[in-house]
């Protein structure tokens, strides 16, 4: 069998367990630790993917919410995946849940919610809902047992993300990694 995916540990320390390794992909090598490029809509801001890769950037983070709003997961996919999409063959790129969009579109952003020491949680929760911070209103995000309903900033239509609408999204677009939603 062909070893695709591996991990590998290249220093552990004796003291705190902290370790240095390597990832194998299909698509190239990761060290660990590593800094990870973040491309939200697949394009990184500043620079084009020829730069950072010449600049030595080995994985490239690509958001999975924004993606499946614009261009979408299928437009993606028929253009053969993220890798042919941007033209990265050689190179991993790493998918996320949507997770953290149920967080930042529902409390605003990680800074603001940790900085008012989780006021923004519980004004979300009363009837006040009028100092939510973020510009989408009071539905831009619906938590339920079967999962979460997105209001899109692009056009107001609303989809469902659940775990399995994640993964198939993800899926789609053919990140190297991806990731989960958890309920």
């Amino acid at each position: 069998p062909r070893d695709f995916f591996r991990f590998e540990i290249l220093h552990q320390s004796s003291k705190s367990q902290a370790r240095v390794g390597r990832i194998h992909t299909p698509h190239g090598t990761v060290d660990t630790p590593g800094y990870v490029a973040v491309a939200t809509n697949a394009a990184l801001k500043g620079l084009d993917f020829r730069h950072a890769d010449e600049a030595g950037q080995q994985l490239i983070f690509a958001n999975t919410y924004h993606l499946m709003l614009h261009p979408g997961a299928d437009l993606i996919a028929e253009a053969g995946g993220i890798h042919k999409f941007t033209n990265r063959h050689d190179r991993p790129f790493i998918t996320d849940s949507g997770g953290f969009q149920v967080f930042s579109l529902a409390y605003g952003s990680v800074h603001e919610e940790l900085s008012s020491k989780g006021e923004l949680k519980r004004r979300s929760t009363t009837k006040n809902k009028h100092h939510r911070r973020h510009d989408m209103g009071k539905d831009a995000v619906k938590v339920s047992e079967e999962g979460v309903i997105f209001r899109s900033y692009r056009d107001g239509s609303k989809f469902l993300l659940t775990p399995e609408s994640t993964v198939q999204a993800q899926k789609k677009i053919g990140g190297t990694l991806g990731s989960i939603l958890f309920h």
